[in-house]
């Protein structure tokens, strides 16, 4: 649904393509002038650093120098999705809670 109203949302997105199957995705939303959010991002694991270059591409075509800071969103206490979050020096990782009702 999201691509379908990716204007209306203001989404932006990428993909890589290897042979014409696409291998990797990303898409995300600004937060504010200074924000990007990165929502989604989906690679194929038989292609080894397919995240790390969607990240890194997305990042130098579609952000660098529009959004000083990009918010990589919860790791969901996967370890190694946590570790790669770390390597990118986050300058600020903010505390997760969850709300229920009563």
């Amino acid at each position: 649904e999201a691509l379908k109203y990716m204007n209306e949302l203001s989404i932006k997105g990428g993909l890589i393509r290897v042979d014409g199957k696409i291998v990797a995705m990303t898409m995300g939303s600004p937060i504010s002038n200074e924000i990007f959010d990165i929502h989604t991002e989906k690679a194929l694991a038989e292609f080894d650093g397919a995240y790390a270059i969607i990240n890194r591409e997305f990042a130098e075509r579609e952000l660098l120098g529009r959004y000083p800071l990009i918010n990589r969103e919860n790791d969901m206490g996967i370890e190694g999705l946590r570790r790669a979050k770390k390597s990118y020096h986050p300058v600020q990782i903010l505390e997760k809670y969850l709300g229920t009702e009563k």
